[in-house]
Order: structure tokens, then C-alpha cells, then sequence
């Protein structure tokens, strides 16, 4: 309930207007897991993932999701396995805690840990892909209600490219000085 009354004020207060540009900081976010990776995590669905977090005009923080689905965990063997999905997320500051919101209650992710080269983000129940209804497609947590974290890296804004030609949202992205680090998995 606390999601569903969080989405309805957010969507709310983005249509507003210029509201607050608060959540996590802005730029390009990827991560890329090995095959060892992920054949160490069976239940991971995330082959790799693409977060690029911008203001839009009236300063409000938005992000936007790109999500290789793996062969495994609970989309393997399912259309979705091998699939590429994205989402729209509204972005926040909630009790202190920055993160970024799925409307129609399809979920949200929390930052727990943010540096200059990477970000970790954890959720419980994050819905990625268009659908008829509400929310999304598929679950990025691997377990229904038990919390997850993908670790991203900051990279130059230009690799988040695809992300912003789904959204078609313009040319506005972080600075190309941003570089890259390689980081550890989730």
C-alpha cells in the first residue's frame, strides 16, 4: 500500500510541474555480468542491465531502464528469457532514502550505496516491460518480496544512447567526462 500511495503522490507531483530534482545522481549507469557470474547466481535474471538517471525540464529527476533478461532463474524458459525490456521510472528522495519509482505500482528500487563510479541498487519488486495493464512484465527481484541488489557502473553518458532513443527524449545527457570503472558483481 505504502508503493501504490508513493506512486499516485510522485506521478502527481510530476505532472505538476517543477517539483524537486532530488534521487539518485544523474548519469549513466551499466553492468554487464560474465557467464561465470551468473552461473554462480542461478536466480539471477539480469543478464545486464542500463540505468540512465537525468532532470528533465522542470528539474524533476527521471530514469530510464534497459534490462537483457538471462535463461534462468524464474524467466527461464519463459518468453522473456533472452529478452530485452525497458522501463520509465519516476525518481525521489523518501525519508532520506534515494531511489526510483515504476507508476501503477509496478515497484521501485532503492540506492544503497552510491560513489562516483558505481551505484548499488536494491529492490524487492521492480516490474520492467510494457504490458496491457499496469506495471511491467517481469520482476527483477528473483524472489518474490525478497530484496535484491544489482551493482552499476558509471559510465561515459554516451553508452546510455539506447536508452534515451526508446524514450526518444532528446540529446540532454551527463557529462562525457565521466568515465568508467569496473567494479565487483552485486
Amino acid at each position: 500500500m505504502k508503493t501504490v500511495i508513493m506512486s499516485l503522490t510522485l506521478s502527481g507531483a510530476v505532472l505538476a510541474g517543477p517539483v524537486w530534482a532530488d534521487g539518485p545522481d544523474a548519469g549513466c549507469y551499466v553492468r554487464d555480468y560474465s557467464d561465470a557470474h551468473l552461473a554462480g547466481q542461478p536466480a539471477q535474471v539480469v543478464d545486464w542491465m542500463q540505468l540512465w538517471i537525468y532532470q528533465d525540464d522542470n528539474q524533476n529527476k527521471l530514469a530510464n531502464m534497459l534490462v537483457g533478461f538471462s535463461n534462468q532463474g524464474h524467466v527461464a524458459s519463459t518468453k522473456h528469457a533472452g529478452q530485452v525490456l525497458d522501463q520509465f521510472l519516476l525518481c525521489f528522495d523518501y525519508d532520506g532514502r534515494q531511489g526510483c519509482t515504476v507508476e501503477c505500482d509496478g515497484g521501485n528500487f532503492f540506492v544503497t550505496r552510491e560513489t562516483g563510479d558505481a551505484m548499488t541498487i536494491e529492490t524487492d519488486y521492480l516490474m520492467v516491460g510494457e504490458t496491457d495493464s499496469c506495471g511491467g512484465a517481469v520482476d527483477l527481484a528473483e524472489v518474490p518480496g525478497k530484496a535484491v541488489r544489482y551493482k552499476l557502473n558509471r559510465v561515459v553518458a554516451s553508452q546510455c544512447d539506447a536508452a534515451r532513443t526508446v524514450y526518444d527524449v532528446g540529446d540532454t545527457v551527463a557529462s562525457e567526462a565521466e568515465q568508467s570503472s569496473d567494479g565487483d558483481s552485486k
